[in-house]
Parts: structure tokens; sequence; C-alpha cells
């Protein structure tokens, strides 16, 4: 079993009654501003209705007064309201949510008919407006007004009446919800801990012993010794303790590595300058002694910043992978190339008797050419060469050798340069 199910077993029971905890509360915050809107949706519902029973008053006193004074102040009284009307029915209706549809229902009803009362009292307008010789139509329309707006308290009650009963049964569950959430938290969560602290003193205690077997195998490692006791479980610590027995030889495998990193060029494989010169050194030392000649080329890429500059640094670093491709397949198993700069290559030739270090120029540049017949190129492999060689039994540095080959490498670099046909205007 692994210290992670092990750590998850103890961990169970606090994290389930904490996990319930969480969730009672949140169903009781939840509740409780559901309970508080619904009680703020009531009010504003209240307030909104009661407008619109005021804003209908209004209107009928503006027509009323008119009826009795024909002043037409009392009519402006009238306008105002029924604006007042538009703007209540509005905001009453956008308190109506869609998990009412018996409420949206009343709303309908209750646009419909406050439009006929607000139709009758326009009607009544229009008859006093017109003479005293009508006044048994305008009875009858004033007295249809009576009954519509009776019909339209009895809405609004109704109305009334079923938002108060949502808000008081919001707060009911909001009660309920904050019971649970309380013996959850006062009660089970206190047990729970308690029986968590105690799972966990007692596996911290395994733990820290099995620790100190470690340290004591890792100081043994630290002093070149094998470890001396493992930990045969099958949980992480114990398959850390056994990785410490194997130590020892990964240690000496990675450093194997590294050194070898350390002296290769990430990006065409050949030797870096730290490598090219360790191994350089060592075979100039072993030719003077055997008395070898020794040829070194100092190989220049040319138009590598063209290429970048024209087509990105990625075919860049595909004309340098390609430069050390060539290299590699002239040279022989024995003969040490590498990357000493950017741009920048070298070749030291070992040989024997027949050493003949112009005819792997040639082949170098053979090799270039039967790169660049190749179809579908973007750019061109040139190499600019410069050889030194070192005759039989003399002593130099290799900073020396390549100081020399550098030196030719633009020499003929120049004459290629000069050798160019100018272009007149």
């Amino acid at each position: 079993m692994s210290l992670r199910s092990k750590m998850m077993a103890m961990a169970a029971v606090p994290v389930a009654v904490l996990f319930f905890a969480v969730l009672f509360a949140l169903m009781a915050h939840t509740a409780a501003v559901r309970a508080n809107d619904e009680v703020d949706r009531a009010n504003a519902m209240r307030v909104r209705v009661e407008g619109v029973e005021g804003d209908l008053a209004a209107a009928e006193a503006g027509v009323r007064g008119y009826l009795l004074t024909h002043r037409e102040g009392y009519l402006s009284q009238y306008d105002d309201a029924v604006a007042d009307l538009d703007r209540d029915l509005s905001a009453l209706a956008s308190l109506i949510g869609p998990e009412t549809p018996v409420q949206q229902v009343r709303m309908m009803r209750l646009n419909e008919l406050a439009e006929e009362r607000v139709q009758t009292l326009r009607e009544v307008r229009r008859l006093a407006a017109e003479g005293s010789d009508l006044a048994v139509d305008l009875g009858t329309w004033l007295q249809h007004g009576e009954t519509l707006s009776s019909v339209l308290r009895s809405l609004t009650k109704q109305m009334e009446g079923d938002a108060d009963a949502a808000a008081i049964a919001s707060i009911h569950a909001r009660d309920r919800a904050y019971r649970r959430s309380y013996v959850v938290q006062m009660i089970a969560m206190p047990a729970a801990l308690l029986i968590a602290m105690l799972l966990l003193l007692g596996f911290t205690a395994s733990i820290v012993k099995r620790i100190g077997w470690m340290r004591s195998n890792a100081e043994r490692l630290d002093a070149g010794t094998v470890a001396f006791q493992t930990d045969r479980s099958k949980d992480e610590l114990g398959q850390l303790s056994r990785a410490w027995s194997r130590t020892g030889t990964h240690l000496i495998e990675l450093q194997d590595e590294l050194r070898r990193l350390a002296t290769i060029d990430p990006l065409t494989g050949l030797a870096n300058r730290r490598g090219f010169f360790a191994l350089g050194e060592h075979m100039l030392l072993v030719a003077a002694r055997t008395r070898c000649e020794v040829a070194l080329l100092f190989i220049d890429t040319d138009g590598l910043k063209r290429v970048n500059d024209q087509q990105g640094h990625a075919a860049g670093d595909a004309l340098l992978i390609e430069v050390a491709d060539v290299i590699r397949e002239t040279i022989r198993s024995s003969d040490v190339a590498g990357r000493i700069g950017g741009d920048e290559f070298c070749v030291l030739l070992v040989g024997d008797p027949t050493l003949d270090a112009e005819r792997v120029v040639g082949r170098l540049r053979d090799g270039a050419s039967a790169h660049n017949a190749r179809p579908g190129r973007s750019y061109s492999v040139s190499m600019s060469i410069g050889l030194t060689v070192l005759p039989a039994g003399r002593s130099v540095t290799l900073e020396e050798l390549i100081d020399a080959a550098d030196e030719g490498m633009y020499e003929e670099k120049r004459d290629r340069n000069q050798a160019k046909p100018s272009i007149s205007a």
C-alpha cells in the first residue's frame, strides 16, 4: 500500500465530514440568499402593486375632477398617472421570473385589466368633453370602471399573497439548512478530527523511524560504502530506501555521461571546442612521440549570416548540420573533427607516411558539391578551408596549428573574392 493510499485512508474521515460541512454551509448560504431575494422581491412587488393601484386611482381622480370642474389641470394629472402606470407595470413584470408561471399569467391579466381600465377612463374623458347629453353613457362607463377596479384589486392581492408565500417557504428552507450545518460543524467535525489526529500520530512515528534508516544509509553512501539496511516496504519510502543502494553505480554512470555531454556540440554531434582541444592536444603528443605527420584543416562556413537573415535561424542550423555531415562523411574515424565557433570547424589529421591533406580538402569540396546537387534545396553548402601541415617530429601547440590554418583560410577567402568578376554600372 502506497504512502498516498495510507494518507488518503487517514484523511478520508475528516475530509468527508469537512466536505459535508462545507456542502451544508453552502446550502445554508444559498438558502439564505434565496430567502433574502424572495423577501426583497415580495417587498418590491408589494411596492409596485401599490404603485399600480395608486396610479389607477390618480388617473381616475384626474378624470373625475375634470368631470366636476372641467379644468384642464386635472387632465394633466391623468396623463402623468398613466405614464407612471406604464413604468410601474414594467418594473413589476421584471420582478416575476420564469420559475413562477402562475404569476406570469396573472401579470398578463393585470396588464390587460390595467389597459382596459385606462381605456375606460379615456372613454369617460371623451364623453365628458362632448357634453352633458351623454350622461347615460357616462354613467355606464363609470360603473364599468368600478368593476374593473374591483377585479384589479383582487388580482393584485393574489399576486402579493403568492409572493409572500414564496418568501416564507424560502425562510423555512434557510432555517432547516442552518440547522443541518450546525449539527455537522459542532458534533461530527470534532469527532472526525480527533480520530484523524490519533491516526496521524502513529503514522508519523513510523515515518520518522524509516527516515532515520534512510539517513544512516545516505551517510554510508557518502562515505563510499554500501548501504547496510534497506526498507522492505512497498510504498514510496521503501522504494526510495532501496534506490540508495544503487546510487553509487548510477553516480559513476552519470558522471561519465556529463563528461561526454560537456565535450559534444549538441547541434552537429561533433566535438565542441573543449572536446576538440582535449582530444587534439592528446593526439599531438602521440604524433610527436611516434613521429607521425599532422595536418589541421580550418573550415569556415560561407554564407551562414545570409542564410540566417534571409531564411531564418532554423535554415542556418540546418546548414551547419550539413557541413558537419560533409566533414563526417569525408574523414576517417581516427581523425578528430570539432565545431570550435559559430560557423567554424577544425579537423585534425594524424597520418601515416602516405598522408595527403590536399586530397582530404578535395574530398570535402566534392562532398559539398554532392550535397548541393540534391533537389529541393534553398541554400548551398560552401566552405573556405585553410590547411597547415606539421612535419613529423616537430612539436607545436594546437593553438599554433589553428592560427596557421586560420590564416590560410582567410587567404583563400581573399583570393576567391578577388577572383570574382566586378559588375560595372
